[in-house]
């Protein structure tokens, strides 16, 4: 069997444990939970024609929508942000029909919850609310575009805010690279639709020492390939930080890594070939495999664990390979 067919074997019998499991999954977040893999169904299903798989699909959402307001954390990766973020995605791609109204009540506690005093320090909080904010604005209808407005030009505001607190305690902060990747991301995407220019240049000139120093502590080198990716394309931060000293291996949650940042950010990245490697050795390692797959449950079957996340880099791979083929014909 040639390492293509070798691979897609695989996917189809990672994506059936899942499936079967997929429903006692406790949590419902994006990486977490169940509509990550509620995505990951209905895509396999549209790539193998498989209605079967989007049946599991709309069963999970139909979970998810019972359960998405009871007591969720605001949090992107395994919370309420990432929850409506993948109901959104699937509205748009065209796999789940739903009126705009359904996030009203989401919105509304969101919001409420806007001036509490744990978003104040947290960088990261404010960064996941900002990707929430800019996935409603783009799909708002043109009556309430002012309405999201003002609420990324509070995101902004509050950037600064927590920013600035190095001033006050003389102590450079130390982000996760995750943090910053999604900072970067979005104010770029700001700034890219021109809004809030200056205040986002202001921001900029204070960060290349706390990028410095916050990619130094990284431990994830997939994080620190992908911020060194988004920061390279500000002009007022090129070269900041490099990946040139960086190992060269990777492991499974470095590839998946890549292709969830990837996705998340609806933005192409530069991904190492030594993913594609990577890639390779796991499948062709057997036993990893019938290990992965025996041992699948509702605990690791999420995006964001070894047998949800090898599915979604399989099935990434697959497409691309696909594509590629597709357009050397």
């Amino acid at each position: 069997m040639n390492s293509y067919k070798e691979i897609s074997y695989t996917l189809d019998l990672l994506i059936q444990q899942i499936a079967k499991v997929s429903t006692l999954v406790p949590q419902n977040g994006l990486t977490t939970g169940k509509i990550g893999i509620a995505i990951l169904l209905y895509q396999y299903g549209k790539y193998r024609n498989d209605l079967k798989m989007t049946d599991y699909a709309d069963i999970l959402i139909e979970l998810i929508l019972q359960e998405m307001k009871q007591g969720v954390k605001r949090r992107f990766d395994d919370g309420l942000y990432g929850i409506v973020w993948g109901i959104h995605y699937l509205i748009k791609k065209g796999f789940v029909q739903a009126d705009e109204d359904i996030f009203d009540e989401v919105d509304n506690i969101i919001f409420r919850e806007n001036n509490k005093a744990y978003f104040f320090n947290d960088l990261g909080a404010e960064a996941e609310k900002a990707l929430y904010i800019w996935n409603r604005f783009i799909s708002v209808t043109s009556s309430t575009k002012s309405k999201w407005e003002q609420h990324i030009e509070n995101c902004v505001n509050q950037f600064h805010k927590i920013l600035i607190l190095k001033y006050i305690t003389y102590i450079l902060p130390v982000f996760s690279c995750r943090t910053l990747i999604r900072f970067f991301h979005i104010c770029q995407t700001f700034w890219k639709y021109d809004m809030f220019r200056q205040e986002i240049g202001v921001l900029y000139e204070e960060l290349p020492e706390i990028v410095r120093i916050s990619f130094k502590e990284e431990k994830s080198i997939s994080e620190k390939y992908i911020l060194a990716s988004l920061i390279n394309e500000i002009p007022t931060l090129e070269g900041c930080v490099s990946t040139v000293d960086l190992p060269q291996s990777m492991t499974l949650v470095d590839a998946n890594n890549f292709y969830l940042t990837q996705w998340i950010l609806d933005k192409k990245i530069s991904i190492p070939k030594t993913v594609d490697k990577t890639i390779l050795s796991i499948i062709k390692n057997h036993r990893r495999i019938s290990g992965l797959i025996n041992q699948l449950n509702s605990d690791n079957a999420a995006l964001g664990n070894d047998a949800g996340g090898l599915a979604w880099v399989i099935m990434q791979w697959c497409i691309n390979k696909d594509n590629m083929l597709t357009s050397s014909d």
